[in-house]
Protein backbone atom coordinates (compact mmCIF):
# COMPACT_ATOMS: atom_id res chain seq x y z
CA UNK A 1 0.00 0.00 0.00
CA UNK A 2 3.21 2.44 1.18
CA UNK A 3 4.56 1.55 -2.35
CA UNK A 4 1.53 2.29 -4.24
CA UNK A 5 0.59 5.82 -2.38
CA UNK A 6 4.73 6.83 -3.35
CA UNK A 7 4.07 6.37 -6.45
CA UNK A 8 1.19 8.10 -6.72
CA UNK A 9 2.16 10.94 -5.23
CA UNK A 10 5.20 10.90 -7.58
CA UNK A 11 3.08 11.60 -10.24
CA UNK A 12 1.17 14.32 -8.65
CA UNK A 13 4.02 16.08 -8.12
CA UNK A 14 5.73 15.32 -11.74
CA UNK A 15 2.79 16.66 -12.88
CA UNK A 16 2.00 20.16 -11.22
CA UNK A 17 5.16 21.89 -12.78
CA UNK A 18 3.42 21.47 -15.90
CA UNK A 19 0.30 22.61 -15.11
CA UNK A 20 1.53 25.35 -13.09
CA UNK A 21 3.53 26.94 -16.22
CA UNK A 22 0.40 27.45 -17.87
CA UNK A 23 0.95 31.17 -17.93
CA UNK A 24 -2.15 33.24 -19.44
CA UNK A 25 -0.87 36.88 -19.69
CA UNK A 26 -3.69 39.56 -19.69
CA UNK A 27 -3.42 43.71 -19.82
CA UNK A 28 -5.88 45.96 -19.09
CA UNK A 29 -7.70 47.73 -21.75
CA UNK A 30 -8.42 51.32 -21.50
CA UNK A 31 -11.37 50.15 -24.55
CA UNK A 32 -14.77 48.29 -24.51
CA UNK A 33 -14.26 45.01 -25.95
CA UNK A 34 -15.09 45.82 -29.46
CA UNK A 35 -13.19 48.23 -29.47
CA UNK A 36 -9.91 46.55 -28.52
CA UNK A 37 -10.47 43.81 -30.73
CA UNK A 38 -11.33 46.32 -33.64
CA UNK A 39 -7.65 47.72 -32.92
CA UNK A 40 -6.07 44.70 -32.18
CA UNK A 41 -7.64 42.78 -35.79
CA UNK A 42 -6.86 45.70 -37.68
CA UNK A 43 -3.28 46.27 -35.95
CA UNK A 44 -2.40 42.57 -36.79
CA UNK A 45 -3.81 42.59 -40.66
CA UNK A 46 -1.70 45.72 -41.13
CA UNK A 47 1.90 43.59 -40.18
CA UNK A 48 0.66 40.94 -42.66
CA UNK A 49 -0.58 38.51 -40.27
CA UNK A 50 -3.87 36.16 -41.27
CA UNK A 51 -7.00 36.10 -39.65
CA UNK A 52 -8.63 33.01 -39.68
CA UNK A 53 -11.59 33.74 -37.34
CA UNK A 54 -13.06 35.89 -34.29
CA UNK A 55 -15.62 34.58 -32.25
CA UNK A 56 -18.25 36.86 -30.24
CA UNK A 57 -18.95 34.34 -27.29
CA UNK A 58 -21.42 37.06 -25.98
CA UNK A 59 -23.44 36.71 -29.87
CA UNK A 60 -22.81 32.74 -29.41
CA UNK A 61 -24.48 32.58 -25.43
CA UNK A 62 -27.15 35.06 -26.78
CA UNK A 63 -28.23 32.79 -29.85
CA UNK A 64 -28.64 29.66 -27.10
CA UNK A 65 -30.73 32.14 -24.85
CA UNK A 66 -27.89 32.76 -22.28
CA UNK A 67 -26.31 35.85 -21.21
CA UNK A 68 -22.37 36.46 -20.31
CA UNK A 69 -20.01 39.50 -19.97
CA UNK A 70 -18.42 40.74 -23.88
CA UNK A 71 -16.01 38.57 -24.75
CA UNK A 72 -14.14 37.86 -28.16
CA UNK A 73 -11.68 35.76 -29.43
CA UNK A 74 -9.37 35.96 -32.43
CA UNK A 75 -7.42 33.26 -34.19
CA UNK A 76 -4.63 34.59 -36.58
CA UNK A 77 -1.03 33.64 -37.33
CA UNK A 78 1.60 33.64 -40.01
CA UNK A 79 2.62 30.32 -41.76
CA UNK A 80 6.05 31.44 -41.68
CA UNK A 81 6.43 30.98 -37.98
CA UNK A 82 3.62 28.64 -36.94
CA UNK A 83 5.19 26.14 -40.08
CA UNK A 84 8.42 26.49 -38.40
CA UNK A 85 7.23 25.03 -34.85
CA UNK A 86 4.99 22.43 -36.05
CA UNK A 87 7.08 21.26 -38.53
CA UNK A 88 9.70 20.33 -34.89
CA UNK A 89 6.61 19.18 -33.18
CA UNK A 90 3.54 18.37 -35.44
CA UNK A 91 1.32 18.51 -32.17
CA UNK A 92 1.75 22.04 -31.76
CA UNK A 93 -1.33 22.24 -34.08
CA UNK A 94 -3.30 21.90 -31.18
CA UNK A 95 -2.28 25.40 -30.08
CA UNK A 96 -2.03 26.83 -33.57
CA UNK A 97 -2.55 29.65 -34.79
CA UNK A 98 -2.60 31.70 -32.10
CA UNK A 99 -5.67 32.98 -29.93
CA UNK A 100 -6.29 36.13 -28.48
CA UNK A 101 -9.12 37.08 -25.98
CA UNK A 102 -10.51 40.44 -25.02
CA UNK A 103 -13.18 40.10 -22.68
CA UNK A 104 -15.13 41.75 -19.74
CA UNK A 105 -15.29 40.84 -16.26
CA UNK A 106 -17.60 41.01 -13.63
CA UNK A 107 -16.41 44.66 -12.51
CA UNK A 108 -16.60 45.57 -15.72
CA UNK A 109 -12.68 45.69 -16.35
CA UNK A 110 -12.01 44.49 -20.16
CA UNK A 111 -8.65 42.65 -20.45
CA UNK A 112 -6.42 41.57 -23.62
CA UNK A 113 -5.06 37.90 -22.91
CA UNK A 114 -3.34 35.84 -24.60
CA UNK A 115 -0.99 32.47 -23.56
CA UNK A 116 2.64 32.56 -22.90
CA UNK A 117 4.31 31.63 -26.06
CA UNK A 118 7.11 30.50 -23.87
CA UNK A 119 4.97 27.28 -22.54
CA UNK A 120 4.61 25.97 -26.03
CA UNK A 121 8.43 24.94 -25.50
CA UNK A 122 7.53 23.54 -22.48
CA UNK A 123 4.58 21.39 -23.55
CA UNK A 124 6.10 20.47 -27.07
CA UNK A 125 9.33 19.53 -28.05
CA UNK A 126 10.49 23.09 -29.33
CA UNK A 127 13.91 23.92 -27.01
CA UNK A 128 15.95 26.37 -29.22
CA UNK A 129 13.27 27.16 -31.84
CA UNK A 130 14.21 30.63 -32.33
CA UNK A 131 10.96 31.76 -33.60
CA UNK A 132 9.31 31.12 -30.43
CA UNK A 133 11.09 34.58 -29.30
CA UNK A 134 10.35 36.59 -32.00
CA UNK A 135 6.69 35.86 -31.75
CA UNK A 136 6.73 36.32 -27.61
CA UNK A 137 7.74 40.26 -28.68
CA UNK A 138 5.65 40.53 -31.55
CA UNK A 139 2.47 39.17 -29.20
CA UNK A 140 3.54 41.48 -26.46
CA UNK A 141 4.11 44.68 -28.78
CA UNK A 142 0.70 44.20 -30.62
CA UNK A 143 -1.46 43.70 -27.20
CA UNK A 144 0.59 46.75 -25.51
CA UNK A 145 -0.54 48.78 -28.68
CA UNK A 146 -4.33 48.85 -28.97
CA UNK A 147 -5.19 48.90 -25.14
CA UNK A 148 -3.77 52.52 -24.40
Amino acid sequence: MKNKFTKMLMVLVLAVPSIASAEIIKKSSAHSVKETMDKFETLIKSKGLGVFARVDHTANAAGVDMKMNDAEVIIFGNPKAGTVLMQKDPATALDLPMKVAVYKDDDGKVWISYRNIQDLAADYTLGGVPVLNKVEGALDKLTSAVIK
